[in-house]
């Protein structure tokens, strides 16, 4: 197989100014992202690993004879807007055309969210990267901290004060400073076909490889919170959904987590029309998802109908990508809506990622059809004309490309005959908020 790793060492990012056409094989200047030492240098990058985990998954299906045709109709379904025929139909058939879709446009949309989620600093955003504070204290350090506490027993003297009291103060603080939430909620709306379900994964993944490769001896234990994925979708993902978690866990078992480490990936399908059950607060929820608490609020009713945790507080992180001109089209009302119960639910430091195709990026408002840019839109529907909306836009990018690393097809069609499939670039309009 083809090394990717030895030709691009991660994706090569470009704005509009880099033109469309052909692939890039300069490496990143990002320091957080480039290899440093030996021992680094023979890790294959978490683009190999993304894109071997979909070889894996994908090339019995690109080996079957009716893939050409079936990609065809697939098409044709797409190009026709029927949507629920494509990727709703719950029959053998139907689960070849959703087959046909993850092997042919899944794969490379991941590798390219997996760059935005890393640039995002969504590791971070859900506690598994370790903070620099968390390390082992030296010897010198240790007594520092010994000399200031012996110096406020002292002052608690003086003061009148109960020393056991400020001892047990201090181990207190200790103790939030050090404590982590058991499980962060991350809703993604139309990931079905799962590339930012296995992008995610793959961040949350070479984020521990990370940490276990610069571990120190002797350090603290650092604990992380088990990240519990919804992924919401008209379709009927639920299989392939499974498919992909079990590559993910395959490929890097740390997912799984563990009593002392905490940790663990998982992901919970939830099917349903996101647009109708905000339209409809009195909506009973369809998730098989039991750890959503319930809601008194309308407005949060109205965003949890599907069982989407929107007014959870372990709530960290969501999505839309590749998604949310399609909801504006089918209603621009109802999607507005949506935003709008999102924003009143959401606990204060979500994060909303919003991704769209760059080409379906102009949206027409009106009778006379007159079209307005998606970023725009957003930012006055997300955080105001002046400002004063629920959001703060953290990062904005209207024409950004994402471009496949040199190597990158022979990676994903590695798996011997079939029909060969091209990973396409991507430019992007991309929206990070942040909730107040």
């Amino acid at each position: 197989m083809p090394q990717l790793d030895h030709v691009f060492s991660q994706l090569a990012v470009h704005d509009k100014k880099g033109g469309p056409g052909g692939r890039v094989t300069h490496k990143s200047t990002n320091p957080a992202r480039a290899t440093t030492g030996d021992a680094q240098v023979d890790q294959p990058s978490t683009t190999t690993r993304l894109l071997s985990l979909f070889s894996r998954l994908c090339t019995p299906i690109r080996r079957s004879p009716t893939f050409n045709g079936d990609l065809q109709h697939v098409k044709s379904l797409l190009y026709n807007k029927e949507y629920l025929d494509a990727f709703g139909t719950d029959t053998d058939a139907g689960e070849r055309w959703r087959e046909v879709y993850m092997a042919r446009w899944t794969p490379a949309r991941a590798v390219m969210y997996e760059r935005i989620l890393a640039e995002c600093a969504v590791a971070e955003a859900l506690q598994w990267v370790e903070p620099p504070s968390h390390r082992q204290l030296s010897e010198e350090e240790e007594l520092e901290r010994e000399r200031e506490r012996a110096r406020r027993r002292r002052e608690a003297r003086k003061a009148g004060k109960a020393v056991e009291e400020l001892d047990d103060g201090d181990d207190a603080t200790a103790l939030a400073k050090g404590d982590v939430p058991e499980v962060l909620d991350v809703v993604m709306i139309g990931a079905g076909a799962g590339s930012e379900v296995v992008a995610l994964g793959g961040v949350l993944g070479a984020a521990l490889a990370s940490s276990a490769a610069s571990a120190q001896d002797g350090a603290k234990p650092f604990r992380r919170p088990r990240i519990a994925v919804h992924a919401a979708d008209q379709g009927s993902w639920s299989t392939l959904l499974g498919k992909m978690e079990e590559q993910l866990r395959d490929e890097w078992p740390a997912l799984e987590g563990d009593e002392t480490a905490g940790g663990g990936f998982g992901v919970n399908f939830v099917r349903g029309d996101i647009l109708a059950a905000a339209s409809a607060p009195s909506s009973s929820s369809t998730s098989t998802d039991e750890s959503a608490a319930p809601s008194t609020s309308p407005t949060a009713a109205a965003a949890d109908a599907l069982g989407l945790p929107f007014s959870s507080p372990s709530l960290r992180l969501i999505t839309i990508c590749f998604t949310i001109t399609e909801l504006l089209l089918q209603s621009r009302i109802a999607t507005l809506r949506l935003l709008s119960s999102i924003s009143r639910s959401a606990p204060s430091g979500t994060l909303l990622l919003i991704v769209e195709s760059a080409s379906l990026a102009l949206i027409p408002l009106g009778k006379e059809g007159r079209t307005y840019p998606l970023g725009t839109l957003l930012d006055h529907a997300l955080c105001g004309a002046q400002g004063d909306g629920a959001w703060d836009t953290v990062r904005g990018e209207d024409a950004k490309w994402y471009r496949m690393p040199d190597g990158a097809d022979e990676v994903y069609n590695a798996g011997g005959q079939g029909a060969i499939v091209k990973l396409e670039n991507s430019r992007v309009v991309l929206r990070l908020f942040k909730k107040k």
